[in-house]
């Protein structure tokens, strides 16, 4: 006599599948990525912060900001005491004694804000010459400082 098989002919034994570690992968991997953004992302901060503070110890941005801070005009818009902010843009250039300089950088009091912009070139031997030194409130107003002491 014949026995019957032990599984249908038609349905095949189920094998369970082996456990994949592609998952654990995935995670390294993606880890490994938003690690190397992050640290990318603290690079650039780091190197923006170290540029901002060389140029604010520059005489330019120096005078520049004495020169807001002493303006009665932008006393009265602003508030005292006037600060800088970090948005800073732009750039200082200077070598054996002469360069230019041209940046923006916000300003803000406690009665609101403003943008100083700077435009200046110096000779070797000479003062810095403001071709623009102003500060432009939100609404349109210039205050233009380059005579102010």
């Amino acid at each position: 006599m014949d026995s019957p098989p032990p599984f249908p002919s038609s349905v095949p034994p189920q094998i369970p599948a082996p456990k994949s570690s592609a998952g654990k992968w995935v995670l390294i991997g993606c880890g490994g990525c938003l690690g190397l953004i992050v640290l990318g992302v603290l690079f650039s901060v780091g190197i923006y912060v170290v540029a901002m503070r060389v140029i604010q110890k520059t005489d330019v941005y120096e005078d520049a900001f004495k020169r807001v801070q002493n303006s009665a005009e932008v006393q009265a818009e602003l508030g005292t005491p006037i600060e800088t902010g970090w948005a800073f843009s732009g750039s200082v250039n200077y070598k054996n004694g002469s360069g230019n300089a041209e940046f923006t950088v916000p300003v803000t009091g406690p009665k609101g804000e403003g943008s100083m912009n700077v435009k200046a070139d110096k000779s070797s031997g000479a003062e810095w010459k403001y071709s623009t030194l102003e500060v432009e409130f939100p609404d349109g107003h210039k205050v233009d400082l380059r005579g102010t002491p």
